[in-house]
């Protein structure tokens, strides 16, 4: 090697020394995200990805023995406003019960379908009122304003001194009253009706039971999403720490002599970079906090705890969902109770040219009182009878309810295909999206330890002065990079195996 290059080297090794001062150039727990121990090549600590144990301080000492005076290995300090935490939310969760309890409570899809069934057994009430008896009391008081009454035929008084009767026998008021018992004999489209309401009590119930899959699995998605998003925000404020490290580095290397402004430039630039990062992350994280609030029925952002389980997701999620076929998935067997409601309605329409019978029995009493000579007239009457009602013609209304409900048969007949095919495919990608997932980590947490061994490698190049501060700054970013990958598809796997889980399950 040429004589100027060894002095080179020489030179940039002694302001190196001299500008760290026994800092040490490993990073602690909360410094570049993955920075592994020093030691044999690729050897990592251990701990939760993005954060790793110091290096030791004899590990990052010259191999010759240092002075006594020889000052303690100290970290370089940085401070920025973007390396504080996210704010806390306003709200919590303790824990997934809490979670649940709150979806039965606040969940507006919940509430809706709990709705639905009160108003299909509403109306289930109400067809079965219809082949039942039915009492009605009617009462009326009569006083009349004006009026005469003249007798026909019947010559008048000769004595104009008799007195005079031809108002004596009006009663201006009166009063009755009547209490009619109704009983249908012959109303086949009233019993039949009676069968299609309690079935659609039946569809309402369904819609429940599907809602509340749809509802556990929206909740657990939102809550496994702010966890990875709180982990991607910790990864993001390690790099971005380890980014203001270097930048420091490298400053200090100008000033020294042994760095450009170059350097410096790329530094900068992978600050910018790092805290644009940061900035999505967080943005992230409120909105996945304020997704979850949104399906919990609470106002703002709502958030999990960090010592959250998420395997105490899927744990309650197999005591409250029960495991079973696609095609009796709740959704599909509501589109078969649905279609079987269509077929009823057709029927009802061809009921409709059915005769109805009604017999019905009236109880009637009548009292008149108020004439001139203060006579009062009563009255009462007990009758029943037997009305039929034969539709002959009502201008075609009932052909074309039979032609618009042979329609809605044929459409809900090709909903039930639609439904199954849908949960078939929704249970056969969910159970391959797991695989998938699984596959994603492994091959992520290889990306990250080779990106890891690089970021490691070029660091050492570069304090040799075989590299350039662009593979310095470009192999520590997909260093980061390849953390939040790792972090993300570690939390793609347990929302793989909760999507599995609910893609035909029963959740009662």
């Amino acid at each position: 090697m040429p004589r100027r290059r060894l002095r080179m080297v020489a030179v940039r090794t002694l302001a190196f020394l001299a500008l760290h001062q026994g800092v040490a150039l490993a990073q602690p727990a909360q410094g570049r995200p993955g920075q592994p121990a020093q030691g044999r090549p690729g050897q990592q600590a251990q701990g939760r990805p993005g954060q790793q144990a110091p290096a030791a301080a004899s590990a990052a000492a010259p191999t010759t023995a240092a002075p006594a005076a020889t000052p303690a290995l100290q970290r370089i300090e940085v401070n920025d406003p973007a390396l504080a935490p996210v704010p806390p939310p306003a709200r919590t969760l303790a824990s997934w019960n809490e979670a649940r309890a709150i979806i039965d409570q606040r969940s507006a899809d919940l509430v809706i379908a709990v709705q639905e069934i009160a108003r299909a057994e509403g109306i289930a009430r109400r067809a079965l009122a219809a082949a039942l008896p039915s009492l009605d009391a009617r009462g009326s008081l009569t006083h009349r304003l004006a009026g005469d009454q003249t007798t026909v035929g019947v010559p008048a008084d000769p004595d104009p001194t008799a007195p005079s009767t031809s108002r004596t026998d009006l009663f201006p008021t009166s009063a009755s009253a009547s209490l009619t018992l109704s009983q249908p004999i012959l109303a086949p489209r009233a019993w039949y009706g009676i069968g299609t309401a309690n079935l659609s009590v039946e569809v309402a119930k369904l819609s429940l039971e599907d809602r509340r899959r749809v509802t556990i699995g929206a909740v657990a998605d939102t809550v496994v999403s702010i966890v990875t998003a709180e982990r991607v925000s910790e990864v993001n404020r390690v790099g971005l720490r380890s980014a203001l490290e270097l930048l420091e580095l490298t400053r200090r290397r100008e000033r020294l002599g042994t760095g450009t402004k170059l350097d410096v430039v790329r530094a900068e630039q992978d600050v910018a970079l790092a805290r644009a990062t940061l900035v999505s992350g967080d943005e992230a994280l409120h909105r996945a906090r304020e997704a979850l609030g949104a399906v919990l029925g609470e106002r703002g952002e709502v958030g999990v705890p960090q010592t959250f389980s998420l395997n105490g997701i899927a744990a309650e999620m197999q005591s409250q969902c029960a495991q079973g076929r696609s095609d009796q998935r709740a959704d599909v067997r509501a589109a078969r109770a649905e279609l079987e409601i269509a077929e009823r309605n057709l029927t009802d329409a061809k009921l409709a040219f059915a005769p109805y019978a009604e017999l019905s029995s009236t109880l009637q009493t009548q009292t008149a009182f108020g004439n001139d000579q203060g006579i009062s007239s009563r009255s009462w009457e007990w009758s029943i009878s037997a009305v039929i009602t034969i539709p002959i013609w009502d201008g075609g209304a009932r052909y074309g309810d039979l032609r618009v409900n042979r329609a809605l048969v044929e459409q809900q007949r090709a909903r039930i295909g639609l439904a199954e095919r849908a949960a078939e495919l929704d249970s056969t990608q969910a159970v391959r999206s797991v695989a998938v997932a699984e596959q994603a980590r492994a091959v992520a947490e290889q990306a990250r330890d080779l990106a890891r061994e690089t970021a490691r490698l070029t660091q050492v190049a570069f304090e040799a002065g075989t590299v350039t501060s662009f593979d310095l700054v470009e192999s520590g970013r997909r260093q980061r990079q390849a953390e939040i990958d790792l972090a993300v598809r570690e939390f793609e796997v347990v929302k793989a195996k909760i999507s599995a889980l609910l893609a035909s399950a029963a959740c009662k």
